[in-house]
């Protein structure tokens, strides 16, 4: 059966135009460079992420993601670093997708402390390649008694692997909003309502992708996101309670997909619910419903963060009952300090004067 499933992804392939999609993450807050580079070092010091999604684990092949991304803030080079490697197979394997990605970011401080912009370009290695040609059976091959025995009509491509560079750009506002009633002495007399909203366009250059030596350029993929931190509990409350909306809109080619929800978060646990459709918020257009439970942890002088989430997806669209959901496991690591010469008089200004929402360290970031 696996096999079968396999021949009939490498026929539409050699058939067809290639209508690839990007793969998605739940926890995009968890894995924040892949759906925009402008995060790359958005918040000082050094920052690690790991990310793997397993979709649809009761069909047969393997349908897996895996992500790793390391980015730095550094006020002495105006914003942040980042690489980002990032692997998927199709079908057991068979076929594979990597892209290996550097970035940058600069960060222009509009109103200190309270509004930063970030515009960033991503760099990119990208390869997509059929690992093992002969592992296929395709259905002239079968006899309907005897099964496998016949030889295919099928021409193996000329090549199995395809590279090409790729390019995404991204930029993102980061604000603080003071909630009514919240005091007249400075920003930290009051509760502050944090807001990120963020445009990326990824494969801007549209390589061409194909195995068959044809021309099939990537679709673009533009991304919207916007999410808030709303704090609910006194504003010097040493462990305040936080509701953060989220929403992220992707389109590429003709898909496109509006991903809504809520985080209700306190030091350091934090859950949520998503949903995802496809725009038109119709019972036959519903993919997913999303849930998301995640833990963070610090060392005494907080100099060390850690976060782990957990998200499952709960699948509604015509698939349900065939699909057993998807799965995904996100970790970060954070080191506070690392990463920039804190001697700069220019380093010391600008750390001091980026934005900044004054929550605990050890509230779970969702963005």
């Amino acid at each position: 059966m696996r096999q079968l499933l396999l021949a009939t992804i490498i026929g539409i392939l050699c058939s067809t135009a290639v209508y690839a999609q990007d793969p998605t993450f739940t926890q995009f807050y968890a894995n924040r460079t892949y759906i925009n580079p402008a995060y790359a070092g958005a918040d000082l010091g050094l920052r690690f992420n790991f990310n793997y999604r397993n979709l649809w684990t009761s069909i047969p092949g393997d349908f897996s993601t895996y992500c790793g991304g390391i980015d730095m803030g550094d006020p002495n080079i105006f914003g942040g670093l980042g690489f980002l490697a990032v692997a998927s197979n199709e079908g057991e394997g068979q076929l594979q997708t990597q892209r290996y990605s550097l970035m940058y970011s600069y960060r222009l401080i509009v109103i200190p402390r309270m509004f930063d912009l970030h515009f960033a370009l991503d760099a990119a290695y990208m390869s997509k390649q059929i690992k093992d040609w002969d592992a296929f059976i395709f259905s002239d091959q079968l006899h309907p008694v005897y099964g496998n025995i016949n030889p295919t009509s099928v021409q193996r491509p000329e090549k199995l692997k395809v590279e090409m560079p790729d390019f995404t750009a991204g930029t993102m506002a980061r604000f603080n909003i003071k909630m009514a009633g919240g005091g007249s002495r400075g920003m930290r007399s009051g509760k502050m309502v944090a807001n990120t909203l963020g445009f990326a366009a990824h494969h801007i250059t549209q390589p061409n992708e194909s195995l068959l030596g044809r021309t099939e350029k990537m679709p673009i993929r533009f991304l919207v996101h916007y999410s808030a931190l709303i704090p609910l509990s006194k504003a010097r409350s040493k462990n305040p309670f936080y509701l953060s909306p989220n929403a992220m809109y992707e389109h590429q080619r003709n898909l496109s997909t509006l991903n809504v929800g809520m985080y209700a978060l306190r030091a350091p646990v934090m859950i949520g619910v998503w949903y995802r459709n496809e725009m038109r918020f119709e019972a036959n257009d519903t993919d997913a419903l999303m849930f998301n439970v995640g833990v963070r942890g610090t060392n005494q002088r907080k100099s060390f963060m850690y976060q782990i989430g957990y998200s499952y997806d709960l699948t509604l669209s015509k698939l349900a009952g065939s699909t057993a959901g998807s799965h995904e496991i996100a970790v970060i690591f954070e080191i506070t300090h690392a990463g920039f010469n804190s001697k700069s008089r220019i380093a010391r200004k600008r750390s001091r004067n980026c934005f900044n929402w004054h929550g605990p360290r050890s509230t779970p970031k969702i963005f």
